[in-house]
């Protein structure tokens, strides 16, 4: 069954449309600052559809004990509780442009929130910094 699934989710995911493919899969629990959960059972087949959703062109600190100082662990943590907040209070979710990572089974797209970009936000609030592949700054001292 899955097997059978999976052109289908290549073709959902990885079209490339003319314009901005915009899909409204509505955000079900956020991971950390720049990685959400999201339900796509609109679009794939549910046993598929809880895909992890990384922001496109943002990075935020690590929390847990994947931060490398206590500092970026307070940094992640805040990060993330900003994401939940603005999660929380929208009313639209838009996921544009969803391609495959570069980590199995996840995706990186933009995600708008009520027209917003979350990415543009959290780097607008001092939560995240720029990022577009390739080795990331430290956020430690």
């Amino acid at each position: 069954m899955i097997r059978s699934t999976l052109p289908a989710i290549a073709a959902v995911l990885l079209a490339a449309p003319v314009e901005a493919a915009d899909y409204s899969w509505p955000v079900v629990w956020v991971i950390d600052g720049d990685t959400v959960a999201v339900d796509a059972s609109v679009d794939i087949p549910p046993e598929l559809a809880k895909l992890r959703l990384r922001l496109r062109g943002v990075d935020t600190p690590e929390k847990g004990h994947r931060a490398k100082c206590s500092e970026e662990r307070e940094a992640g943590e805040a990060a993330t509780a900003f994401t939940e907040a603005a999660v929380a209070k929208a009313q639209v979710f838009l996921v544009r442009d969803p391609e495959w990572g570069k980590w199995g089974g996840r995706v990186v797209a933009d995600l708008m929130l009520d027209g917003e970009s979350l990415a543009a936000l959290l780097i607008g609030s001092g939560h995240g910094r720029a990022y577009d592949g390739g080795r990331r700054g430290s956020w430690c001292d």
